[in-house]
């Protein structure tokens, strides 16, 4: 009975120190990839390449908390640590997802790696970022206007194709725009609360975009909320941080508007009292425990951004 309970407690403490984070896993943010590597003392290195510069930090687990780590720099990295000022990261496996959140000083969610992507970090980026802009809206001209999957229709019928400009295979926010259309050229593309604004711009020979001074908005018409990606899309990309501080809090609260949550702010109430697709509830209780992990998450990465 003895060697029972002792082979028992050998395997409770076994599994109480596994590591959750596998050795050779890929990590994405933005369209970087980091690989985990498990070293003999248990800590884990991250590396990614950035333009040929390396990035590197390490994991120490906690002693008291499964799946909790600190951050520091990885010693046998000759890369400098991007997140150096988070100080605690926290693995989540839940809804399919295996996250990574790193966390700073303060307890503000800061970044988040994710570790359940499939395909290569860029095309993931570009995944996201065309999940953000595609919709309907109208132009300045009546047209109804509508961004697909790399081609635009107007008033319903295909006018153009659209190419995503790259830099060192980062999402630069930058369309190209081929067609019968007004909008033939390259265009930054910002978000905004009414839909989207496009700057003209040229590139220079070092590949940096600068602004001609045309500009076009777009205007939102779809039924859906404007942000309600936000709901599907984990924001770990830079795109959603050209937003001004306003449509940054209109887009974290249309989330929670999303399960008919109740605001209390007037200018809120109103912004959200108008729309459609807004159903208020009698009560707002219940509605956090029905928010998904990445709407959770990300509540908090914009609110770190505001």
């Amino acid at each position: 009975m003895k060697k029972i309970l002792m082979t028992m407690c050998a395997f409770v403490a076994l599994t109480a120190g596994a590591q959750d984070i596998k050795n050779g896993s890929l990590w994405n943010i933005n369209n970087l990839e980091y690989e985990a590597k498990v070293n003999a003392d248990k800590t884990i290195s991250f590396n990614a390449m950035a333009e040929g510069e390396e990035l590197a930090f390490r994991l120490t687990p906690s002693k008291n908390k499964k799946n909790e780590y600190t951050i520091g720099e990885d010693p046998k990295a000759d890369g400098f640590n991007p997140y150096s000022k988070a100080t605690r990261a926290k693995y989540v496996a839940e809804q399919g997802w295996k996250l990574l959140c790193l966390y700073d000083q303060k307890g503000g969610l800061r970044e988040v790696l994710d570790g359940s992507f499939v395909g290569s970090g860029e095309k993931v980026a570009m995944g996201k970022w065309m999940q953000q802009i595609m919709g309907k809206y109208v132009d300045s001209y009546g047209d109804e206007l509508e961004i697909g999957n790399e081609v635009v229709y107007k008033n319903g019928l295909a006018c153009a194709t659209y190419e995503n400009i790259l830099f060192n295979g980062c999402v630069t926010g930058v369309v190209k725009i081929t067609g019968n259309t007004h909008l033939d050229g390259m265009w930054e593309v910002v978000q905004t609360l009414d839909g989207l604004t496009l700057y003209e711009v040229k590139q220079d020979e070092y590949g940096m975009f600068e602004r001609k001074g045309n500009e076009q908005e777009l205007d939102w018409i779809n039924t859906e909320p404007r942000f309600g990606y936000a709901s599907i899309v984990l924001l770990n990309d830079k795109q959603f941080r050209k937003m001004d501080k306003a449509t940054l809090r209109i887009m974290r609260n249309s989330i929670l508007a999303k399960h008919g949550y109740v605001m209390s702010s007037p200018d809120l109430k109103e912004y959200f009292g108008s729309k459609a697709w807004f159903s208020p509830r009698p009560s707002n209780d219940g509605v956090f425990d029905e928010l998904t992990l990445v709407e959770r998450l990300n509540i908090e990465l914009i609110k770190g951004e505001e």
